[in-house]
């Protein structure tokens, strides 16, 4: 009967009288001492389902290998995402408002009928360009006592509330008098070099801990030009 040894894979001839299930052998090369199958002995190599593992571990790690890069990739695309330069758009829109400037700004609180505190944030955006723009939109934002950003709000130049309506209109009156479009056609077109646009920002029952806001000239057209 053809055996071989488990330990070095040694393969040598066993007189089949004594090829007994369970019979203990000692491999001449290695001395490795092993037993045989205790049911009927296999003409195959004992070594092989220690083959079978290796091979099942090396197909393992190749998985975990693949598995490592394909995360490694994905990673990578994530930063590149992440640290990619701003697309041409932005820089576009901030050389649309570059010339834009802002006066008279100020913020104060006051006592609404219906709504209780609005945060007012006001003043005048002043067209420092060569040539006529309209449809001038800012944003304002507030801030709680560590500087990080309760809310933020876009609103067209155009409208302003004057105080008695501030304290007697409804938040949805207030609303539709500062996006209204006649206003906004009449005061927020064709504003001429040197002109001005007022504008008004409002945060309804803000909470108590504001202690700063903020306010940017975010978007602008060029007179006469397609939306």
């Amino acid at each position: 009967m053809r055996i071989s040894c488990p330990q070095c894979a040694s393969k040598f001839n066993l007189p089949d009288k004594l090829a007994k299930p369970g019979a203990k052998l000692r491999c001449a090369v290695c001395k490795n001492v092993f037993q045989l199958p205790g049911d009927k002995p296999e003409e195959q190599p004992l070594s092989m389902p220690a083959r079978k593992k290796s091979g099942a571990l090396k197909w393992t790690l190749v998985a975990c290998c693949l598995l490592l890069l394909a995360a490694a990739g994905g990673a990578g695309w994530y930063y590149f995402l992440r640290t990619s330069p701003p697309p041409p758009l932005q820089e576009e829109t901030a050389k649309k408002v570059e010339l834009l400037t802002m006066r008279n700004v100020r913020q104060y609180n006051l006592l609404n009928d219906k709504i209780g505190k609005i945060f007012v944030i006001e003043g005048k955006v002043v067209n420092e360009f060569p040539e006529p723009k309209e449809f001038i939109e800012l944003e304002g934002a507030i801030y709680d006592n560590e500087r990080k950003p309760i809310e933020a709000k876009r609103q067209l130049a155009g409208s302003q509330l004057s105080l008695f309506q501030l304290q007697v209109l409804s938040e949805k009156e207030m609303e539709s008098f500062l996006n209204n479009k006649m206003e906004i056609l009449a005061n927020n077109t064709n504003v001429p070099p040197g002109g001005e646009v007022p504008f008004m920002i409002l945060f309804y029952d803000p909470p108590e801990n504001v202690s700063e806001f903020g306010v940017k000239i975010v978007d602008a057209r060029d007179a006469g030009s397609a939306p």
